[in-house]
């Protein structure tokens, strides 16, 4: 079991009137304390009265059963269950560690004692059909604002009383209340959740920070770190991401606030680096004057991807005094038209400045996130791309490294690419071979590529409905593995070249069509269409 010494760590002595959750995150501790989302649960859940939360992570040893951190209780320890997913493939180990456990996955199979699910996050938001059956209920959106009502109905006494009072909760679907055992929809249509102003929200000062895991495989990934949410959501509605749409429109916290929560974090906690937590981070206004904030306080700063148009020489020179060393930008394809058409509306000349500006600051490590494969991509898309960084290797970055991630284009459920079919499995590996035998001529590239299995694979959670939830559990039965995956599919009549071809009609009802958003199905049909138009598609 593991044995961390942990900075605020909350553990409650059990009692049998406390409400107890257990918050299970489908991943290694590693990974798990690098999750925001972990946090603010964590705290949110313990601030509560008469509740006790305790977190359940992945055992490095597949052979132990799930335990609790706090006080190594079982999963069938706890009244209630709260499973984050962050993205698609949570599911599988989701439903792997509840059978390592003794937790039916199947809720018609569950047994009336076992603990109550409910399952939470980005993915779920987006389409929970594909593991329909998976919780008792299913969260949509943002927690805070309904914290209080969802705590209210975790204090009944039976997980029947629970699951009733959930049901009429916002953002909340529930089993038996929307959808049956048949995957009928009986409800009424529910609305995801959005916390308006993101400053008035519930935010968790103390932080758990582990000590002493410095080198080791329980490291964090950013280390001994407090983490700092800036915004959440994205106005911009890049035509291939779903944040922007079921995360829509962005809030942000003020400057005030976040300066606040910093001072107070350094007084309750110990770490050595803030790191920026946002999906639009530098669409604050306010940025550098966080950042100069933070160093300040002679803490290190760490930020992701920044988009070239927000990319100022302020913003630069103060994460260099934050020893920020590298400098991510996303311009997703080297090809101008086809980055407008998606509505990345970044120009070349934009993306070239900024990296002119980020050399000249003394930046010498470059990211960039690229994407191959997009819904009809124009045949000049891959010379684009290879000229795009051949001029910034020769013209705006000279020396240093230049890390490139590439992945395919993958479909989503809740934009307007949900229509879309994706490259085959040699579709892709040849596209891959092409732009490793191109770029590896560019002096100093790092190139790493993303499987085309796993892409598809990735593709079948994010857009399927129930009838593949019984694949799912048996992926996670016997191990989610290439090999498994192609058997398990042959015996459902399908295998991934199919899965990646099929796609929704703009006139077909979608598996998520009773799941309220900001940006209605209409409009996603428009752009598309308008995306189509753009680069002359006549799929």
């Amino acid at each position: 079991m593991i044995q961390i010494k942990e900075q605020n760590a909350i553990k409650k002595t059990w009692t049998s009137e406390k409400v107890k959750i257990g918050l299970l995150y489908p991943n290694t501790y590693r990974v798990a304390m690098t999750s925001l989302g972990v946090q603010l649960l964590y705290f949110l859940f313990n601030s509560w009265d008469n509740f006790i939360c305790e977190r359940i992570f992945k055992p490095l040893n597949p052979n132990v059963a799930p335990y609790s951190l706090e006080n190594q209780k079982s999963l069938a320890d706890f009244d209630i269950i709260a499973i984050s997913c962050q993205f698609e493939h949570d599911y599988i180990q989701a439903i792997e560690l509840l059978i390592r456990g003794g937790i039916d996955p199947d809720i018609r199979r569950r047994k009336e004692e076992d603990p109550l699910l409910i399952c939470g996050g980005p993915s779920v938001t987006a389409n929970p059909f594909s593991v329909l059956f998976l919780g008792d209920a299913f969260f949509l959106g943002d927690i805070e604002p309904i914290s209080e009502e969802m705590m209210l109905a975790f204090q009944n006494q039976t997980k029947s009383n629970r699951i009733d009072a959930l049901a009429s909760i916002p953002g909340v679907i529930a089993y038996n209340h929307h959808y049956n055992a048949k995957s009928e929809w009986i409800g009424e249509r529910k609305g995801s959740v959005k916390l308006k102003n993101l400053s008035k929200g519930f935010y968790p000062i103390k932080q758990i920070i582990p000590e002493g895991v410095k080198g080791t495989k329980n490291e964090p990934i950013f280390g001994k770190a407090f983490y700092l949410e800036t915004d959440r959501g994205c106005s911009e509605r890049c035509m291939f991401c779903y944040v922007g749409y079921c995360r829509f429109p962005r809030a942000a916290r003020d400057l005030d606030t976040l300066i606040e929560i910093v001072d107070r974090a350094s007084e309750e906690n110990d770490f050595d680096k803030v790191v920026l937590y946002g999906s639009a981070i530098a669409q604050s206004d306010n940025l550098e004057d966080l950042i100069e904030h933070i160093v300040s306080k002679n803490y290190e700063v760490s930020c992701s991807s920044i988009r070239s148009d927000y990319l100022t020489e302020g913003v630069l020179k103060a994460l260099r005094k934050g020893r920020q060393r590298t400098i991510a930008l996303a311009p997703e394809t080297g090809e101008e038209g086809l980055r407008m058409a998606l509505n990345k509306r970044m120009s070349d000349e934009s993306i070239f400045s900024s990296l002119k500006l980020a050399w000249e600051t003394g930046f010498r490590k470059l990211k960039l996130y690229m994407i191959y494969g997009f819904p009809c991509e124009p045949s000049e898309t891959k010379e684009s791309t290879i000229e795009f960084v051949s001029k910034i290797r020769k013209n705006h970055f000279p020396t240093g490294k230049i890390s490139i991630s590439m992945n395919q284009f993958i479909t989503k459920a809740q934009t307007p690419f949900q229509f879309a079919s994706m490259l085959t499995v040699k579709e892709s590996k040849s596209i891959q071979k092409w732009y490793r035998s191109q770029l590896y001529q560019i002096k100093n590239i790092q190139l790493s590529l993303y499987g085309p299995e796993w892409a598809i694979i990735q593709r079948i959670m994010s857009l399927r409905g129930h009838e593949y939830f019984p694949i799912i559990r048996e992926i996670a039965e016997i191990g989610s593995t290439i090999g498994n995956w192609k058997k398990t599919l042959k015996q459902a009549d399908s295998d991934l070249d199919y899965e990646a071809n099929w796609k929704y009609r703009t006139e077909d009802s979608l598996p998520w069509d009773n799941i309220i958003h900001t940006i209605q199905k209409k409009t996603l049909i428009s752009a598309y269409n308008r995306y189509k138009q753009q680069i002359n598609c006549k799929d």
